[in-house]
């Protein structure tokens, strides 16, 4: 069913977007994208079940990790199994999200050019590319044609499969061992098949990461190759941990806006200027950095959300609901604090804009929003404070008349007093006034969706 974008909404959108004159954009060098309302589709997940549907505002979902991967599907030459991708369907249907954005993944043994190989994460010979395709790209590439043909066929389409990603993370060998004009040629040929079967697709490119060398290195062999030319979309995984890691050298969410920039300064390189999206965003594993701490997961995820922003990034996925990066325990039935913050955030954010990019002046970030009626808000937070065992640091804030009230990522709303505030290592909201929610309940992303210009 088509969907209707209330005129009321896009009334509110064109009112914020138009506040912005084209030299307040060229002074903030803030980014068209940036400069309108946070839409609905911003929000995006992975989840492991489709039966277990997030409790928080969630309006895509990510097909990885999720027994969805080409291997798990098609067992055997000419034989699918669909009854776990058309679980995510009718989950993703019945809560009246987007569409799904489907990651391919995962070689079958029975495809696989080396079927023995025990270096692959998932499975024996499943990071290998197919045995009917060269090492130059050249070759029937068969096998792969055939499952893409049949999964879009079966799964492809409105509020079905609509985003298709090529490949995770191919930069590691234990994902990928193929070379660069293998992988060109698979987005080629999976590009031209499933716009064939749904021209209103959108490809995007294989994600890595992009803050080390090491996976700079492999963006720039896919780039040579000519793969950018076969994506509608530039998909980043947006990890800003440290390599090797260390226990207390905590991931920075302030990392990802020299992350973001030099994505885009490379891809401008190549004549590139496509939309960004991060399709795994999280703090990385804990077990080495042991950034376990609740308190510091919760700042991270708030400033990385609103950095994400200011950075132009058109949607991000969250990795993910439980188990890695979690915002969710399913032996309490609980959201974390981090999930809690990540709601929190949803509803700062949704339906306003950014009025400039976040800026800082030393360690104190601050990041100007505008909504309707003459809303305004300010996120602040300290990157110099940090937290540890249930205590968070703060120091005094002087904030502007205009600001009557705070908002925490615990969900309080606080009176200002004295014109000042505490701030600390998570993001607090200033407000001029109490801003009107979008949404109705945490469960129902039943609502107005604003216009995206990648659908």
């Amino acid at each position: 069913m088509k969907r209707r974008i209330p005129l009321a909404l896009v009334s509110i959108s064109l009112l914020i977007f138009t506040q912005l004159s084209q030299a307040q954009l060229q002074q903030s060098k803030l980014s068209t994208e940036a400069a309108r309302p946070v839409p609905d589709f911003f929000f995006g997940i992975q989840s492991g079940l489709p039966d277990l549907w997030p409790i928080i505002p969630v309006y895509n979902v990510r097909l990885h990790d999720t027994r969805t991967s080409w291997s798990d599907m098609n067992p055997a030459k000419g034989v699918y199994d669909w009854s776990v991708v058309d679980r995510w369907i009718a989950a993703s249907q019945k809560q009246g999200a987007g569409p799904i954005l489907y990651t391919f993944s995962q070689t079958p043994q029975w495809a696989s050019s080396n079927p023995n190989d025990q270096s692959c994460r998932y499975g024996p010979g499943e990071c290998d590319p197919p045995d009917d395709l060269n090492p130059d790209g050249s070759g029937p590439n068969q096998h792969w044609k055939d499952f893409v043909t049949a999964l879009a066929k079966h799964a492809g389409g409105p509020n079905q499969i609509r985003y298709w990603e090529m490949w995770n993370e191919p930069a590691n060998a234990f994902f990928w061992t193929g070379t660069y004009a293998q992988l060109v040629r698979m987005s080629k040929d999976a590009r031209e098949i499933i716009l064939s079967i749904d021209p209103k697709a959108k490809l995007l490119t294989p994600p890595d990461p992009f803050i080390l060398h090491f996976y700079q290195k492999a963006w720039k062999g896919y780039a040579d190759a000519g793969g950018l030319q076969y994506a509608d979309i530039i998909a980043l995984h947006g990890g800003v941990g440290t390599y090797p890691p260390q226990c207390g050298d905590y991931p920075e969410s302030a990392e990802f806006v020299t992350v973001a920039e030099q994505l885009k300064t490379f891809l401008a390189s190549y004549g590139v200027y496509k939309p960004i999206w991060d399709t795994e965003g999280d703090w990385g594993p804990t077990d080495k950095d042991c950034f376990t701490d609740p308190d510091l997961q919760t700042a991270f995820l708030g400033q990385y959300y609103i950095l994400h922003r200011s950075e132009g990034i058109r949607r991000i996925f969250w990795y993910s609901y439980f188990g890695f990066s979690a915002l969710y325990n399913p032996t309490t039935n609980q959201l974390t604090k981090a999930g809690v913050a990540y709601q929190q955030v949803h509803d700062w954010m949704l339906g306003n804009a950014l009025s400039n990019r976040c800026s800082t002046q030393g360690t104190i970030w601050s990041c100007p929003f505008i909504g309707p009626n003459g809303y305004q808000a300010e996120a602040v937070w300290d990157t110099a404070e940090t937290c540890k065992n249930g205590a968070c640091q703060t120091i005094n804030y002087q904030v502007e008349s205009r600001f009557i009230q705070y908002r925490t990522l615990a969900g309080e709303t606080i009176a200002v007093s004295n014109h000042q505030v505490p701030i600390g290592a998570k993001p607090i909201l200033l407000e001029n006034k109490t801003g009107q929610p979008l949404h109705a309940q945490p469960r129902s992303p039943r609502v107005p969706r604003l216009p995206d210009l990648t659908d």
